[in-house]
């Protein structure tokens, strides 16, 4: 009898610690989510470098803590739309105690003014036969359905600045699709779907029309540039001639 009820009162005992340090966990995600918080309403746009550290126009430092956002696959829409609605995507981005999104894109989102401008996000999904897809975006986000593509990528851009996240826009890889292998088409410099006189110009457009955007505070010129002519001095050459432009 005697061991049964001090085995009782160990259980409750490891119950109440169980549940402390559910407390504690607790208390520390608030925190945490508080603190990214304060970050993110205490940063002053726009940002730079100062040595290795990015800063403020305060000159206070600022720490990036990003989150990958797909929109360079075939429909060239952000991926998730059809699931969630965008807002709750971004809130739930900051809830995760994210404050930056790496946004996706393919070089045919600037070059390609049909794709960019003529299609609508109901057009892109249904020629890939997408129908769910579609029925979902009008569930969830009505309001991007009928938008040409280009129009509701800056949609998704301009909701993750009203919840207080950042955006670097990141060149994924020239037309929409999956990426990426070593023998693809746009690995590198010089493939066939790779050529630096339109990636510079795409480069340049996309930069030009997000300039004033205080949210979007860099860009990723190319993603993981790869393959058997991945020379390291063509790659400093003409990052060098976009930076410059």
């Amino acid at each position: 009898y005697k061991l049964r009820f001090k085995f009782k009162i160990i259980i409750i005992k490891n119950k109440e610690t169980h549940k402390n340090k559910m407390a504690r966990s607790i208390y520390l995600c608030i925190f945490l989510l508080f603190i990214t918080w304060i970050t993110i309403l205490s940063t002053s746009f726009p940002l730079s470098t100062k040595t290795r550290w990015i800063v403020d126009e305060k000159g206070q430092r600022v720490k990036l803590a990003c989150v990958n956002w797909p929109a360079h696959l075939q429909p060239a829409v952000a991926e998730g739309l059809s699931k969630q609605p965008l807002d709750s995507i971004s809130k739930m981005i900051v809830s995760m105690g994210f404050n930056c999104v790496r946004l996706t894109w393919p070089l045919d989102l600037m070059t390609n003014d049909t794709l960019a401008l003529k299609i609508t996000v109901k057009q892109s999904f249904e020629s890939l036969n997408l129908f769910d897809d579609v029925l979902g975006i009008q569930i969830h986000n009505p309001k991007i359905l009928n938008l040409p593509i280009f129009n509701a990528f800056q949609e998704v851009v301009s909701n993750l600045g009203q919840n207080g996240l950042m955006v670097i826009l990141d060149n994924h890889l020239t037309y929409p699709g999956w990426c990426c292998s070593d023998n693809d088409l746009d690995a590198f410099f010089g493939y066939p779907n790779f050529d630096p006189v339109i990636w510079a110009k795409g480069l340049g457009k996309m930069a030009t029309l997000f300039r004033n955007v205080t949210n979007v505070i860099g860009m990723s010129l190319r993603n993981e540039p790869r393959g058997t002519r991945d020379y390291p001095d063509l790659w400093f050459r003409y990052a060098f001639q976009i930076i410059t432009k």
